[in-house]
C-alpha cells in the first residue's frame, strides 16, 4: 500500500505538469451525436479559420421570425455543439439567431485544446459574428460555465461590436475551481492544492471583470449546483461595474436549460437590453 501510494505521489504531479490539468478544463467529443437536419431545425455549417489557420466549426441557427439580434453563445468544457446547441436554439423562436462554435478540438474544429489559444478562437467568432451583423442589429453573448469564464477575459479584450453578456455559472479563478475539482476526486483530493498551483491562472476572470465594457451584464448562478460554487458566481458580480444584474435558478450545473423559468429570465433581459 505505501508504494503504491508513493507512486501516486511521484506520477500524479508529473502528469499534471505536464498535462496542465488539461483535461480538468477540456473535456472534448470529435463526434457530433445529433444532426440538426434530423429534427428537421434550419441550420447553417459555418467554417471559419483560426489566428494560427487551423479550421473552426460551428452551426448557425437563424431566427424564424426577422431577426432582431444575434447571441453568441459559449459552451461549457465536455463533449461539443451538438450536445449544447438544445441550450440556446430556443432561442430563434424569439427573433434571435444564434451561432455555436466549437473551440479548437472539439467536434469538427481541428486542433486541440489550449486555453490561451482558445481565447483566440473566442475572439475570432466574435469577428466573424460581427461581420455578418448588419449596422441596425445587435450583438449578445451567452456562455455557460467555462465558457461563461473564457467570455469574460474575451470580452473585456475583444469588446467591440457587443452589446450585452450573460454569464451562466462562470467561475471567478482558474486556480481555485480546479481546486474545489480535485477535492471531490478521492484518488486526487490529497493533492489538490499543489496540483492546483500547476493550473495556469493567467485568464482569471475575477482579474477582468472590471475591464469589461460598459454594456448590460447578468449573471446567474444556481444554490444547487455543485459544480461551479454560487460564491464563485456573486464574487464575480461584486466586482463587476455597472449595469450589471445578477439572478437564481433553478436546478443543478447541467439542468439549468430545462426550467421554463430560467429560460424566462434569460428572454427578459435580452428582450430588455434590445435597441437601449
Amino acid at each position: 500500500m505505501k508504494k503504491h501510494f508513493f507512486s501516486i505521489t511521484i506520477i500524479l504531479p508529473l502528469y499534471f505538469s505536464i498535462t496542465g490539468c488539461t483535461h480538468i478544463f477540456f473535456q472534448p467529443s470529435k463526434t457530433l451525436l445529433v444532426d440538426p437536419a434530423q429534427f428537421n431545425i434550419e441550420y447553417e455549417n459555418i467554417y471559419f479559420k483560426s489566428t494560427d489557420n487551423l479550421s473552426l466549426h460551428g452551426w448557425w441557427f437563424p431566427a424564424q421570425q426577422e431577426s432582431k439580434a444575434l447571441i453568441l453563445f459559449l459552451h461549457g468544457n465536455a463533449q461539443n455543439i451538438s450536445t449544447h446547441s438544445s441550450a440556446v436554439h430556443w432561442l430563434t423562436k424569439h427573433q434571435f439567431d444564434v451561432f455555436i462554435f466549437d473551440y479548437r478540438g472539439y467536434g469538427l474544429s481541428e486542433g486541440s485544446p489550449q486555453l490561451g489559444m482558445i481565447m483566440l478562437d473566442i475572439a475570432k467568432a466574435l469577428q466573424y459574428s460581427n461581420d455578418r451583423l448588419s449596422a441596425d442589429k445587435q450583438l449578445f453573448v451567452i456562455g455557460q460555465s467555462l465558457g461563461a469564464s473564457m467570455g469574460i477575459y474575451s470580452i473585456a479584450k475583444y469588446p467591440d461590436g457587443i452589446d450585452g453578456a450573460v454569464f451562466i455559472s462562470p467561475f471567478s479563478d482558474y486556480r481555485c475551481i480546479a481546486q474545489h475539482a480535485l477535492s471531490g476526486n478521492k484518488l486526487t483530493w490529497a493533492f489538490q492544492w499543489p496540483l492546483s498551483l500547476l493550473i495556469n491562472n493567467d485568464y482569471r476572470p475575477l482579474n477582468y471583470v472590471q475591464q469589461l465594457p460598459s454594456i448590460p451584464l447578468l449573471y446567474l448562478y444556481s444554490n444547487d449546483d455543485h459544480v461551479i460554487p454560487p460564491e464563485q458566481v456573486k464574487t464575480l458580480f461584486h466586482k463587476s461595474n455597472h449595469p450589471k444584474y445578477i439572478e437564481p435558478l433553478e436546478g443543478n450545473h447541467n439542468t439549468l436549460f430545462e426550467f421554463d423559468a430560467n429560460k424566462e429570465i434569460i428572454l427578459k433581459y435580452l428582450k430588455k437590453w434590445l435597441h437601449q
